[in-house]
């Protein structure tokens, strides 16, 4: 792919994850993506935020809201993989007064998006320890398999043959491009930790009108229990559809003394190429694999 704007001015280092070397920030190239927004019951979320400095976003009295993303990265410096963000909506900072859809409303029309990453399975190994060890996202690998007709794209998610989760979007196409800023929210080393995900997203479509995105939840696994537990609704109360999108994963917000050790032993020799010592090396970014 040629060289893109979206990545000009960002500097990359290399980070050795045990035996891999990953570059850091990580430059998605290209991808699609889909995503719906549910209403849930605002006191069960909470139930599942391992924080009291996280508070889920209130959508209206009583009402929270979970976001169910689906990314399809068809070149990024971790490989092509597919990923499945199961998010809680947060009010960020914790303080400030959560009036009904204010957090969602101010974060959608500033193009800044707060959320709790509650699951984030993933397709391939590379991915899973990247997520875990930068981050520690809560993924695991599992089938992630998409498909689509000239109306609607599907997203299906399970876990050793049971399923979890279908997803189907109508595919909202526009000549819109913009930029967003994800900010994900985990816990990691006894603290909370925030990250950015800036995506730039073509042809984006969005939609309000209710069950755009249509959940379908499994029987048995866990997951799919947790999300029955909490959703108000499968039917989403906002949906949007990029095919095409690029994309910045920034390094964790707080630095934790695990990162600093990654980093320190990269730099000391921790990787190998060609019997050479791997350092840390910063470089211009280029949108060029």
């Amino acid at each position: 792919m040629k060289t893109s704007k979206f990545f000009e001015g960002v500097r990359q280092a290399e980070i050795d994850l045990r035996g891999d070397l990953v570059k850091l920030p990580i430059f998605y190239r290209d991808g699609e993506s889909m995503s719906g927004v549910f209403p849930a019951r605002l006191s069960r979320l909470r139930r599942y935020l391992p924080d009291r400095r996280l508070e889920p976003a209130r959508l209206a009295p009583g009402v929270g809201a979970v976001s169910i993303a689906c990314f399809e990265y068809r070149d990024s410096d971790v490989g092509s993989y597919n990923e499945l963000a199961i998010a809680i909506a947060l009010n960020y900072p914790h303080h400030r007064v959560n009036l009904p859809a204010r957090a969602m409303l101010g974060g959608a029309l500033r193009g800044q998006i707060d959320g709790y990453v509650w699951h984030l399975p993933v397709t391939t190994e590379l991915a899973l320890k990247a997520g875990r060890e930068l981050w520690n996202y809560p993924k695991f690998v599992a089938p992630i398999e998409f498909e689509q007709d000239a109306v609607t794209r599907t997203c299906r998610l399970s876990d050793q043959g049971e399923r979890i989760l279908t997803m189907r979007t109508r595919r909202i196409e526009s000549d819109r491009s913009e930029t967003t800023q994800l900010f994900t929210h985990v816990f990691q080393d006894g603290q909370p930790q925030r990250g950015e995900f800036k995506l730039r997203q073509q042809n984006s479509g969005q939609s309000l009108k209710p069950g755009t995105s249509v959940l379908e939840l499994g029987d048995r696994h866990p997951i799919a229990r947790e999300l029955e537990d909490v959703l108000l609704s499968t039917r989403s109360v906002a949906a949007a559809y990029s095919p095409s999108m690029q994309g910045i994963l920034f390094g964790p917000e707080n630095v934790s003394s695990h990162f600093i050790q990654m980093a320190s032993s990269t730099e000391a020799g921790g990787g190998s190429d060609n019997g050479k010592s791997s350092r840390v090396r910063a470089k211009n970014a280029v949108g060029s694999p």
